[in-house]
């Protein structure tokens, strides 16, 4: 009768180092990815921040432009900036939101985000990581303002900012 039991061999099953050496590429291959998936959330969260950070900065010049114009209409002096007296100090740095209809003194706040209706605002909501302020100077006297706004915040350790700026004219 003939043995049909065979004996193993060498070459039968996965031996301890081909094991090992399985577990770490699979190990390696993980930890790319997972570095990768990392990386892409932190770039996300930094394109999130910059674009709202440009609207808010946006936003800030446009409000200050919409002074400017109610100024015009209200026939108040050009730099008044829905002040009926004038600038509160002139040339200065102040801060803004959407429905200002003054320029409103700087302090040191966040902007807050109504998580209703999505607005950001000083009144109402809970604290974003981004801060706004507007620098007013006078280029030349009752003829051209230059407005600057700044809008910051801090991501993961690392100050970043966003400014815009924009030249305002008397042009009556």
């Amino acid at each position: 009768m003939i043995n049909s039991f065979k004996t193993n061999s060498a070459s039968d099953g996965f031996t301890l180092i081909e094991t090992l050496v399985a577990i770490f590429v699979f190990g390696v291959a993980l930890t790319s990815v997972t570095a990768i998936l990392i990386t892409n959330n932190n770039t996300a969260n930094f394109v999130k921040n910059s674009y709202i950070a440009s609207g808010l900065a946006q936003e800030g010049v446009e409000v200050v432009r919409n002074l400017r114009d109610g100024d015009w209409l209200a026939s108040r002096s050009f730099g008044a900036f829905g002040s009926t007296t004038g600038l509160p100090v002139a040339d200065s740095t102040y801060r803004v939101q959407w429905n200002s209809t003054t320029l409103l003194a700087n302090q040191d706040v966040f902007i807050k985000k109504d998580s209703i209706s999505g607005i950001y605002s000083y009144d109402t909501g809970v604290n974003t990581p981004f801060k706004r302020t507007v620098q007013i100077t006078t280029i030349t006297s009752n003829v051209e303002k230059r407005i600057a706004v700044n809008v910051s915040w801090t991501e993961r350790g690392i100050p970043r900012s966003i400014n815009a700026e924009d030249h305002l004219y008397n042009w009556r």
